[in-house]
């Protein structure tokens, strides 16, 4: 039915057979609207014509004209399809036709076999013919198959592919950068409601149980405390309470750690209360002060204190310490006006006690000295410590000839003069001639020859150190003072152990360390010589280059190297001489391993070492020759370890078996116990050397060490020697492990350096044992058992830890390692040795890898963590991965950015120049120099090594840098007026 009504086919259709009669338009009702006055033409109706069936007609312009005879439908036959496909896809537009008036449902094409008969309207299909269901093709057996890549794919033509459907994604594989251009990406995580309040749950619950846990803690503490108000060591722990992982704490937010110090500051003066007289509770309250109050303000209140009781170090100390730290505060002659008003107050220290009196004395005068290094003032320092020898040591000035001049004038002057034409920037040739001169000067010179140097800085008069000089109680404390004297001319010491640092009273001086030479103790520590070498010296990779030193130095080639050596030598010998025996033999060792050190880390230098190699071997057998050294096998066991450095494994292997046959079978003939502590220390060293992981040769290295063993009994026959060898050194073993708690213990630094008897025979035991094919369970029993008899002498449970560290080591059982590692540290975290195989397996690790120690906020752990994190970026891992050399980077300065806000550890000036030295290597000056500079000012303003290397990480701001150097009143070798002079002639 049509919509309109002049179109309907409603018309009046006749059955006669007449001709239709004609009607007048305004006849009809349903034309009656056609009518008009101005329309009047005849409308005359004609019977519809079928129309020509296209494509394009619909099916509402499809007019059928039924017969009134005709009873039957009109059955019409389809035009042939192909046709009409020529016809009407002959024009883009024909196809856009085709597609807008494609038929709903086709037409099926009906057989043109069949009659349009009644009968054959409807027939029966007996032969299933698959056609009728479908349009007609050809079948599979004579259609042609067309190679498509072949013919086809040759002028562009691409077949249809079927996609095989890919397994789903996950998110993490999806690239984000495949979005459009237009569309925002949003990198807010967005989380469902429910997923939300998961996390709030898990965090609450969490936060509840630390909370329950530090309620439980707190009353326990309280418990204990009420019943125990005189244990100091228990008032510190529950003061540090929540200080049990430093790394972890938000340094960045002020208000909750102010917050922390005000609680620790109120439960140290509540143990003051009741332990007034407890120096240890005083340090911690005056620590905790100086975070609370403004450096001027804190000043004060020490400065009120002092007033009340003038003869108290630790506030003097206190006091130096707030000053010195200070930027508006600190400057030179300041710092130095206050340890000579402390020097001033020995009067009023009590001498009752000799050995504290000089212990107090010596902490304060090591201070003193090492501030006027940092300051750059080595001619004082200098003249201060020669004057204290002579002094204490009983050295004339007649027999005393530490050095001569370092390096002549003219020479420096024509050095400076090749710097100058070298057309470099303005900072860098600032700083090579204030290097230069650095390195040179340390020694003062006489009035006469100041107008032709014209350094002021360069003649010391008696007034300028005389506060300085000052004479000790006791002989005894003359050891100390040696040691104290050699630390500040930055000679490390040698192993460098916790209780060695302990005894000297230098776990909490941080500040002190401004240079790289002190770190020589974990590139070598002078332990464990079996295994690891390679490793070690990966840790220092790029210090040495890095100009990490201050003053003079004697790591790395430089016109004054030499000079400074052979003065360090001459200081040795002079202080020897004038010691007892036993403190000789000490000082005489340290010097041998020194120059050991100096072997190892200079090695893979090409310049002159056979030349220097032969200097120091004529040295060395001079010393050996004289009467006093010619018999101490000390000297000779070192000496062998110096030939091994140099390469001559078998001069070495040749010395120590000479120095064994000389003494003789150490079970009969030996029973001075010195020597015989010296004698078993060879057959360790021998039996280390032939164990050494860089010798290949297995089998005879086995039979080396069973003949090393086999001459410390005097049995005929190997196998007789050997199983006597066994049973002496295993009742050496259950000697120690009987009769140890009735041995006296006596705490003294020779403890910690020089060999012990039971210690290395109870090695060599362990090494036997290995040889001969023990399991290493019954080997590692033994060493346990030796840690568990021995907590009473921590210097020898030290020790004991170092042996089981260097047996995990030997047998390469890296699992174990680690545990013994951690387990050391925790006990001895000032241990060198420790610490440098702690180091080496950090390094190995990827960057993701989570340490145990690195809760730990103590200096030397930490300076090991950071050369961790610098081999760490030399490591296989990180020089093939760059994702990996990425994130390790980042990870280390994060770390390094942790540790410029930790209270104890940002004060220390090597950690700061580490930085900037990561800065330089990585080309990051341009991004973080200028912030970094201004932090390190901030926080070790008296260093001028510090300005030094900022200098170079914010070369922009070298005037302003001098300026401050000017107005801290710090050493400066060069101007930079005095440079434009310079560059001007």
């Amino acid at each position: 039915m049509s919509l309109f009504p002049a179109y309907g086919n409603k018309t009046a259709s006749t059955t006669s057979s007449d001709a239709p009669e004609s009607k007048a338009v305004g006849d009809d009702p349903t034309t009656s609207w056609l009518s008009n006055t101005s329309f009047q033409s005849e409308i005359i109706f004609l019977p519809k014509v079928l129309p020509s069936i296209t494509i394009d007609s619909s099916d509402d312009e499809i007019t059928e004209i039924v017969s009134e005879n005709n009873k039957y439908p009109f059955v019409r036959e389809d035009l042939d399809s192909k046709q009409l496909r020529q016809e009407n896809l002959s024009s883009k537009k024909s196809k856009k036709q085709l597609k807008k008036s494609k038929p709903h449902h086709r037409h099926h094409k009906h057989k043109p076999e069949y009659d349009l008969d009644v009968k054959n309207v409807y027939f029966d299909d007996k032969f299933r013919d698959k056609g009728n269901l479908k349009v007609d093709t050809l079948c599979s057996r004579i259609r042609p198959i067309y190679n498509y890549n072949l013919y086809m794919k040759p002028i562009g033509f691409v077949g249809f592919k079927w996609k095989k459907p890919e397994a789903l994604k996950r998110y993490y594989s999806k690239s984000i950068k495949v979005k459009s251009k237009d569309e925002k990406v949003d990198r807010v995580i967005k989380r469902s409601k429910s997923e939300v309040k998961e996390s709030d749950d898990f965090n609450n619950d969490k936060l509840m149980k630390e909370q329950n846990i530090l309620q439980l803690k707190i009353k326990e503490f309280n418990q204990q405390l009420a019943e125990e108000p005189t244990n100091i060591q228990l008032w510190l722990q529950y003061a540090n309470l929540e200080d049990n992982n430093e790394f972890e704490n938000s340094h960045n937010n002020s208000d909750i750690e102010r917050i922390k110090y005000q609680r620790k500051l109120a439960i140290i003066e509540k143990a003051m209360e009741l332990n007034s007289n407890s120096n240890e509770l005083l340090i911690a309250k005056l620590k905790f002060m100086s975070e609370l109050v403004p450096a001027d303000e804190y000043s004060q209140q020490i400065e009120a204190l002092i007033n009340k009781d003038p003869g108290n170090i630790i506030l003097w100390q206190a006091l130096i310490t707030a000053t010195r730290s200070s930027v508006a505060m600190c400057t030179a002659p300041r710092i130095q006006s206050l340890y000579l008003k402390c020097f001033a107050t020995l009067h009023l220290w009590s001498k009752s006690n000799k050995e504290s009196y000089d212990n107090r004395l010596l902490n304060i005068l090591y201070q003193s000295l090492i501030f006027l290094r940092h300051a750059g003032l080595w001619e004082q320092m200098w003249e201060s410590i020669r004057i204290n020898l002579n002094l204490n040591l009983g050295i004339t000035s007649k027999n005393i000839h530490y050095s001569k001049e370092p390096i002549e004038e003219k020479k420096l002057i024509d050095m400076e003069e090749v710097i100058l034409t070298s057309r470099l920037p303005l900072n860098q040739l600032w700083l090579r001639i204030e290097l230069l001169r650095e390195n040179c000067h340390w020694m003062s010179v006489e009035r006469d020859k100041i107008e032709f140097i014209g350094d002021s800085h360069r003649f010391i008069s008696p007034e300028d150190i005389a506060e300085y000089i000052h004479p000790l109680l006791t002989r005894e404390s003359n050891l100390k003072l040696v040691i104290y004297m050699l630390l500040t001319l930055k000679i490390p010491l040698l192993p460098l152990r916790h209780n060695t640092l302990k005894y000297l009273d230098m776990e909490d001086k941080n500040w002190t360390l401004d240079s790289i030479e002190p770190l020589a103790a974990i590139f070598y520590p002078c332990v464990g010589e079996i295994a690891g070498h390679k490793q070690r010296l990966l840790l220092s990779t790029g210090l040495f280059d890095g100009r990490l030193t201050s003053g003079p130095q004697y790591l790395r080639f430089h016109p004054a190297q030499e000079p400074y050596l052979d003065f360090i030598r001459n200081a040795f010998h002079i202080i020897a001489e004038n010691l007892k025996s036993q403190d000789k033999i000490f000082i005489n060792v340290w010097w041998l391993r020194f120059e050991r050190m100096l072997i190892a880390l200079q090695k893979n230098e090409s310049l002159n070492n056979e030349k220097k190699f032969k200097k120091l071997r004529g040295v060395i057998k001079d010393f050996l020759k004289k009467e006093e050294n010619r018999n101490n096998l000390h000297y000779y066991r070192e000496y062998a370890l110096i030939e091994r450095e140099m390469g001559r494994l078998n001069n070495s292997i040749n010395i120590l078996k000479m120095a064994i046959q000389t003494k003789g079978n150490i079970s009969e003939m030996i029973h001075d116990d010195d020597e015989r502590t010296a004698l078993i220390s060879l057959y360790r060293t021998l039996v280390e050397i032939l164990l050494d992981k860089r010798i290949t040769d297995e089998c005879n290295k086995r039979d080396d060490i069973l003949k090393v063993f086999s001459q410390i009994t005097p049995e005929q026959s190997e196998t007789e020697s050997l199983n006597s060898a066994e049973k002496f050194l295993h009742n050496c073993y259950q000697e120690f492990i009987e009769n140890f708690n009735s041995t006296p213990f006596e705490e003294s630094v020779n403890k910690c350096f020089l060999p012990n008897f039971h210690c290395d025979a109870i090695v060599c035991y362990i090494y036997l044992l290995y040889i001969i094919d023990r399991p290493h369970d019954e080997i590692i029993q033994i060493l346990n058992k030796c840690l568990e008899i021995s907590q009473e002498n921590p210097s020898l449970q030290e020790q004991f830890h170092e042996n089981k560290i260097i047996f995990m080591q030997l047998i390469n059982d890296k699992n174990n390692l680690q545990k013994c590692v951690n387990e050391a540290m925790k006990k001895y975290p000032d241990n060198c040795h420790v610490l440098s195989v702690f180091a080496t397996i950090e390094s190995e690790l990827p960057h993701w890898s989570a340490s145990e120690q690195r809760k730990n906020n103590r200096l030397w752990p930490i300076i090991a963590m950071c050369l961790a994190g610098r081999a760490r970026l030399h490591s296989p891992i990180c020089l093939n991965d760059p994702t990996a050399m990425t994130a390790a980077l980042n990870k280390l300065l994060r770390f390094h950015e942790k540790l410029s806000v930790m209270p104890d550890i940002r004060t220390c000036p090597l950690l700061w120049r580490l930085y900037m030295l990561l800065l330089r290597e990585q080309n990051l000056c341009e991004k973080k120099g200028e912030e970094i500079y201004h932090a390190s000012i901030t926080q070790c303003p008296w260093a001028r090594c510090i300005y030094v290397d900022a200098a170079e990480i914010a070369p922009q701001f070298l005037t302003q840098i001098q300026d401050v150097i000017r107005e801290k009143d710090l050493r400066m070798h060069c101007t930079l007026e005095e440079l434009d002079i310079l560059r001007g002639s």
